[in-house]
This record gives C-alpha cells, structure tokens and sequence, in this order.
C-alpha cells in the first residue's frame, strides 16, 4: 500500500517535532523531516527524529543543487542525517549525486523497511537502509530510465524516489511507468501543477510513497498540495488499483470547482472513482495527444471528462460521429464518457443555461420569441447558449473580439454577428456574458460597460466564480434582473454526472458543494 508522506520544513527543532506528530494525528503514513530547512549542526538536533514514532519518520538533506537549501558536502549532510535519529526507527533519504560522490553508503548498520501497509516497520531490523533520491528542479534528466536502474542496484536502496518538472501533463504517464515496473519500489513524481495525477494516483500504480504539505502554505516543491487536500479532496483513502479517473480538462483548469464537486458526489453516491484537474495545452494536437494516452494506457481506467475552454470544439473534433445529441448540433462537447474503451460527448451546457434562464425570468421557451439578446463571446459555451436561444425564437446578436468566429457562430445558427466594440450599443432585453473576462482571480474585470445596463434588462453572467461577478453587481446596481453562472453550473454538472453514473444525483448536496467551494474564495 503507498504511504502516503507529509513534508515538513520548520526552521524549529521543536516546531518540527510538533508539526510532524500532528501531520500523523491528521492521517499521513509518515512525515519527512527536512533537516536543510533548519540550518542546523549535528549537535543541535542529535536524537531529533527520536522524538516522533519509530518506524514513522523519514529524514533527508537536501542540497541547493536538488531544490533544497543544504550547502553542506556530501560526507557533512550525511554526518547530519545520521545524527537525527536512530537510523534502526526510520528511513535516511539520501541524493544519488551525494551516493556517488562518497562512493557507497557513510551509515552505520540497522534500519528499516516500509511494510506493505505503508507504514515503515522498526521491528525489522537489517543492515542500513537507505531511500536513494534525486530531484531535478529545472529538466527531466536525460536518462532518467538509466538513472532509475543505478540507483535500484544499490543493495541498500530499499527504494528509490525521482522527481522532475513536468514538461505537459503526458509527464506524468512517464512516472506510471516507473511507478510499475521499476525493479525496487519507487516514488516517481512530476513537479508544477501539471503533475498532480503523479502525486494524486500514485496509489492506483502502486508508487512506494507520495508527498504532501503538512499544512497549506508549507509546501517543499512545485505542485505540491496539503495532507487535506489529497485526502479530503482527492480522495486517497479511497484509491486503489481499480480506481475510474475522471477530470476537467481545460487551459486554464486552475480556477474550476470541479474537482471540489465532483468528488464531493462521487463519495456521496458511493462511486468508486476519482476526479482531477487535468491543464492539457490549448491546442487540437494537445487534446488529443491526451485523449489518446488516456484510452491507451494500462491500468488507467479513465472513466470520463468534463470538458471546458478551449476544448470542447477539440472534444468534438476529435470524437467524430460518437456524439450524442445535442453536442453534435451545437458543434461543442463538454462531456465525455468511457464506455468499453470507447469515447462517447454530448453536452449539458444549453439545457443547463436555458433552464437556468428561463427559471429566474419566470418564463416558459415560447415566451422568448422574438426577444433580443446580446451574447458576448463565441467559444464553447456560446455555442450551446446561442443554440438554445435561436432554438426559443430569439432575435441573437454575438460580439466577440476576433470577428472571424462571431460570423462563423452567427452562421451557423441563423443569427447577427457584430465588432466586440459594438457591444455597449446593443439593444438585447437579454445579455449573456459567455467570455470568461470577471473569472477569479480577475474578479475585477467586467465584459460590459456599466452605462450599458438599463433598469429592466435580464443579465446573464455564465461565469461562476465568483457566484456574483463585477458584471452582476453592476446589473444590480443598474437596477437589472441577474442570473448568475453558478446555478448553471450545478445543473450541468448534475447530468454530466447522469452521463457517467446513470444515477440521479441528488441536487441538495451538489448544491452545497458548489456554493461552498466559491464561498471559500471570499475569506480572508
């Protein structure tokens, strides 16, 4: 079983003995002590790691040159790391590069393994074992995979642990494979924020560890997330090798409540399955790259994919014919699902809004005929809106900044297209903001000039975080009928997750999922 590993990197002695034994009262398998970070003689935290459980602890040093801040030689930081603790109660991460230069192992006999329960066992006692690592903070080493098999071969090595920035999110299929068939057990970690399915997954490929911030704020490496966030969020108590990975895919993704959501309702509903943020490159090439890995893989068990900006026309692209309507008219796919290593889209965007819409007027569909609405953009979402308002009767007039793709909106469902400088002298009863200018953290941005909006005017922000945007509340104080983007999205991701589940969610907690996950932006 992985463990799952809290780092932790006070400048305290004492700082460090509490931060570790509260990291283990909150759930983490074991802790890693990072000695550099407390600048510290052998003297001064001899017997350190002796404070925290046996069989519990791993220390390491790490030198500039590997991301930490240890200016030490090689035979200094090994001197430190021996002084920490027994050597016989933990584990002793030691740099590959340091390895090499002092020519084998400086420690004395007595260690410890790491049981299968993911726990490190003090009451096997051996000769000294050591946790080889080596971490690359600027490039993927050019012969990773020869490095890996050295380090392997070092019959003190009880495991072996590499970590490098992720160059893409395809980086991260790359550590799978070392997490699968290296010939020791190993931790294999994609650094930035296109590597957490290296960090969040590791226990579905069988990694030997993964590691996490004991608390948010004190993260060791890029992309590194808290003990909170990968068991609360990521759900990795619940992972395992027949784990489904499901995910937003989009560029950006950062700012998505998705993952809050989803997995929220996937333990709810009781469904075996995991949901990531996924940030695939904005191109055609990119998305499928990715969609082709996904299928392809062994073990991955890709389940489905919410699909946000700039993909869903990919998405569409690239599914070809297998497109449930009403994806295939809108010519925009927001959903995708697996089904025998075969992907299906559709979209529950334009139901979603138009529902949405109709709700907070308090109409019926035929009581928008021959309504005017501005609509402000013409990516995915504007697809599925324009969609369902021409499919009412609606009189749609689309400004967006490239002119190209208004006409080609405007075209391809009958309506006007018009310059994105135009837009303050529409005349639409209705406007629907569909760009995502006012999306967190730009909360203070607005698509529409306040002098725009008149008493009277139905204005529709699709954006969702914040839940009321600087453009909502200039429509308030105009004195316009709002309806926020959040609403929307709840409805569409309940029938995306009636897509995958062929359950009916139930709205209640979906619902508070949603609003909390943005209520959570507005404190301090």
């Amino acid at each position: 079983m992985t463990a799952l590993v809290a780092s932790i990197a006070e400048r305290d002695p004492q700082r460090v003995v509490a931060a570790a034994l509260e990291a283990l009262e909150r759930g983490a398998d074991a802790v890693e002590v990072r000695l550099d970070a407390l600048h510290a003689t052998s003297e001064s935290i001899r017997g350190l790691a002796d404070a925290l459980p046996s069989g519990q602890w791993i220390v390491t040093c790490r030198p500039v040159a590997q991301g930490g801040t240890s200016s030490d030689t090689p035979a200094q930081r090994a001197a430190l790391l021996a002084a920490a603790g027994s050597v016989s109660d933990g584990i002793i991460d030691f740099e590959w590069d340091d390895w090499q230069r002092l020519g084998g192992s400086p420690f004395a006999a007595g260690g410890a393994a790491m049981s299968s329960a993911g726990r490190m066992n003090a009451s096997k006692r051996e000769s000294a074992r050591i946790l080889l690592s080596h971490h690359d903070w600027h490039r993927r080493p050019a012969e990773l995979e020869r490095m890996v098999r050295a380090m392997c071969a070092v019959p003190e090595a009880i495991a072996v642990k590499v970590a490098w920035p992720a160059e893409s999110i395809l980086s991260n299929f790359e550590a799978f494979d070392i997490m699968r068939a290296s010939p020791k057990d190993a931790v294999a970690i994609c650094m930035g924020e296109a590597g957490l399915m290296s960090r969040a997954l590791a226990g579905k490929f069988g990694a030997y560890a993964t590691y996490c911030a004991h608390r948010e704020g004190m993260e060791t490496a890029p992309g590194q997330v808290s003990l909170e966030v990968l068991r609360d969020l990521y759900r990795w108590d619940a992972i395992d090798e027949s784990t489904a990975v499901y995910g937003v895919i989009g560029w950006p993704v950062s700012h998505s409540i998705s993952p809050v959501v989803m997995n929220g309702m996937f333990a709810a509903m009781r469904f075996p399955a995991v949901y990531l943020p996924m940030p695939v490159e904005p191109s055609y090439d990119a998305f499928a790259a990715f969609m082709d890995r996904c299928l392809s893989y062994p073990g991955f068990d890709a389940g489905g994919f919410s699909v946000t900006a700039p993909h869903k026309e990919h998405a569409l692209r690239y599914l070809g014919e297998r497109v449930d309507p009403p994806a295939d008219v809108l010519g925009a796919v927001n959903t995708i699902r697996i089904d025998d290593g075969e992907p299906w889209g559709c979209n529950t965007d334009c139901t979603a809004a138009l529902d949405t819409l109709l709700e907070r007027m308090e109409r019926e569909a035929q009581g928008l005929e021959g309504v005017g609405v501005d609509v402000l953009g013409a990516g995915g979402v504007a697809r599925a809106v324009v969609a369902g308002l021409v499919d009412c009767g609606c009189r749609v007039t689309v400004y967006n900044r490239t002119a190209e793709r208004a006409a080609a909106l405007a075209d391809a469902f009958g309506c006007k297209p018009a310059p994105w400088d135009d837009r303050s002298r529409g005349d639409g009863q209705i406007i629907v903001n569909c760009t995502s200018v006012g999306m967190w953290p730009d909360v203070e941005s607005t698509p529409m000039p306040a002098a725009r909006l008149a008493a009277g005017t139905v204005v529709f922000d699709t954006v969702y975080r914040p839940a009321e945007t600087r453009l909502l509340r200039d429509a308030e104080a105009a004195g316009c009928r709002t309806v926020d983007g959040l609403t929307m999205f709840a409805r569409q991701a309940a029938a995306q997750l009636y897509y995958w589940t062929e359950q009916l969610p139930e709205m209640a907690p979906l619902w508070e999922l949603a609003t909390t996950a943005v209520d959570a932006d507005r404190q301090p």
